[in-house]
């Protein structure tokens, strides 16, 4: 696929380009294949150059809000499914979630961390879990993202959260529809789902595929891939939750893409037997507070730093809300702009900036 290009044009460039084209069309046929703009004269004095960007376009297809890469035109409007995976050792290999876009990965109590793996087409799924329980601060980031949350269960603040806002989820506990026990893996480690149940359960609790108002702004990214350009080496990186829960990405540069491990060796999709790997890590700090029984809290209004890791190389980022959603910014203030592909976001103890690691 050729890749698609940004078009900057400044004022005076257009301009003069408007004004060839006008006159050439007197006496010219317009050739055949050639792309037109229209700006109005009013519009054009009040753009600066760096306004006039032209987003790339292909047939049948838009841009994916959680990727960067081309989808299907059908899929322009459809929420994305947000579900809780289960990370502990005996829930290894899991199963689809090499396919989600973005990837958030959480403590819950215990030390032990669990995933919210995002979906934005999730038609090709033919194995995805093991799913697990929720937690309030998944919940939220799914809202903020308008997801279809699903999970297996749920703590007394998940469930809490769920039933004050209405947010639309596919419970295990109480969906038959949607979830099912596979008999070969050993409880609780072993709910599974796949693309045709959840549509099913979609469709019985009546909730609409389509966001329920404006389409995601959580991230944005490059048309094409950009390099960081800031000189700080990322060729490995190490995120050590705890001692007994150490993770690490190594890059291979000839892919571009960082290759994850975990448990003392390669982390594996079993329904691709391929290890898992992204072309964009994030790390964000965030305050962890204790609510009683090892349940943890987040709160997303507050605001943070951490880092950007693409391409051999990483730089300081922050984040904090804007218009209700969590984003990415970096030092210029302006939001991040990531590259495009699957992304694996890791939420991090703000106490321990130490245990990210860059080699």
């Amino acid at each position: 696929m050729k890749k698609n290009k940004l078009k900057k044009l400044s004022i005076f460039a257009l301009t003069t380009a408007l004004t060839v084209s006008c006159l050439a069309g007197c006496g010219k046929k317009k050739e055949e294949d050639t792309e037109q703009a229209t700006i109005t004269t009013e519009a054009a004095a009040t753009m600066s150059d760096a306004d006039i960007e032209f987003a790339p376009t292909k047939e049948g297809y838009v841009i994916n809000e959680f990727s960067g890469e081309w989808i299907d035109e059908s899929l322009s409007n459809q929420r994305p499914l947000c579900i809780m995976i289960n990370n502990i050792v005996d829930a290894m290999p899991q199963s689809g979630i090499s396919q989600a876009d973005i990837t958030y990965e959480m403590l819950v109590e215990g030390g032990i961390t669990r995933y919210m793996c995002v979906f934005k087409d999730y038609s090709n799924l033919e194995k995805l879990g093991p799913v697990r329980s929720a937690r309030h601060y998944y919940v939220q980031m799914a809202n903020m993202l308008g997801g279809i949350y699903a999970h297996v269960g749920w703590s007394v603040y998940a469930e809490s959260w769920i039933k004050d806002t209405g947010l639309n989820n596919l419970n295990g506990l109480y969906d038959s529809t949607t979830f099912y026990r596979d008999e070969s893996r050993v409880a609780p480690h072993n709910c599974y789902t796949n693309s045709e149940k959840l549509k099913e359960g979609i469709a019985a609790a009546g909730y609409s595929t389509e966001y329920l108002g404006e389409k995601s702004k959580a991230f944005a990214f490059n048309v094409e891939e950009t390099a960081l350009g800031s000189g700080q080496t990322a060729n490995k990186v190490t995120t050590a939750y705890n001692d007994s829960s150490t993770r690490w990405y190594e890059y291979n540069a000839d892919e571009k893409l960082y290759y994850r491990f975990q448990y003392g060796t390669e982390q594996i999709d079993d329904q691709t037997n391929e290890q898992l790997r992204y072309k964009n890590l994030i790390v964000m700090f965030v305050q962890y507070t204790d609510l009683g029984d090892g349940l943890q809290n987040i709160d997303w209004d507050k605001t943070g730093t951490g880092y950007y890791i693409t391409d051999g190389e990483y730089e300081a980022i922050s984040w904090r809300k804007d218009n209700g959603v969590v984003k990415y910014y970096t030092a210029d203030g302006k939001q991040l702009k990531m590259n495009p592909g699957k992304t694996f976001v890791t939420v991090f103890d703000e106490t321990k900036q130490d245990k990210i690691i860059f080699e």
